[in-house]
């Protein structure tokens, strides 16, 4: 399938990240609802940003998912990021990918999706975040912080992480792993303004609720 032709004469894509505080990660296993369902509660709760994370699903198959996905949120104007999979993020022309430690180089990554598409990298350390900043990410995740599920082989790099990220680092980043209402706030207070949150959000009974309250909350915060 050819990629679709990119026009970004109106829209400055990695910009617009700048702007972003609640990060959602889809994933098909940890859904109560269909995942397309789920995509559409988020939206409505206020989510400024989607990453489809579908390490088990065919290329097939994912192709086609991303490929509604893509439909919902251009109509939203939310930022649609791919997990991992580089070539299906150009293929459907979503508004970025995002790597882990363990998936390809940054320069590869980058070369698959252009200059004008969103690129982020999965750290643990400041070592690995001086490096995909220096490498030309636009943004870093920042995590586990808390023991999450999503992860379980993973163990937590814990809050002081985070604040030697917001200390160092200049590109925008994302704190993620384990983050709940619960201690939304102490992550807040340590310096992650941006939030991703997967399983606090996409496994509860209401998915479109539980955005709304996250949104709440770091809109107080965008407005201290």
């Amino acid at each position: 399938m050819s990629p679709k032709p990119i026009d970004n004469k109106n829209h400055d894509v990695p910009g617009r990240f700048l702007s972003v505080r609640l990060y959602v990660i889809i994933s098909s296993r940890l859904c109560r609802k269909p995942v397309l369902e789920t995509l559409r509660d988020v939206i409505s709760g206020g989510v400024d940003a989607v990453q489809l994370r579908e390490k088990d699903m065919s290329d097939d198959e994912f192709h086609s998912l991303a490929v509604e996905c893509k439909k919902i949120t251009a109509r939203s104007n939310t930022l649609f990021i791919v997990n991992d999979r580089a070539v299906i993020a150009r293929e459907v022309d979503a508004d970025g990918l995002h790597v882990g430690q363990s998936d390809m180089p940054v320069s590869v990554a980058r070369n698959v999706i252009g200059c004008n598409k969103i690129l982020g990298v999965s750290t643990h350390n400041i070592r690995q975040a001086l490096a995909a900043q220096q490498e030309g990410a636009d943004y870093i995740g920042v995590g586990p912080l808390f023991p999450t599920a999503t992860k379980a082989y993973e163990p937590p790099v814990g809050l002081a992480y985070l604040k030697q990220v917001q200390r160092d680092i200049t590109i925008p980043f994302v704190a993620i792993g384990g983050i709940t209402l619960e201690n939304l706030n102490e992550t807040l207070s340590a310096g992650g303004s941006r939030v991703a949150v997967c399983s606090a959000i996409i496994s509860g009974s209401n998915v479109m609720q539980i955005t709304k309250l996250f949104r709440a909350r770091l809109d107080v915060l965008s407005l201290a």
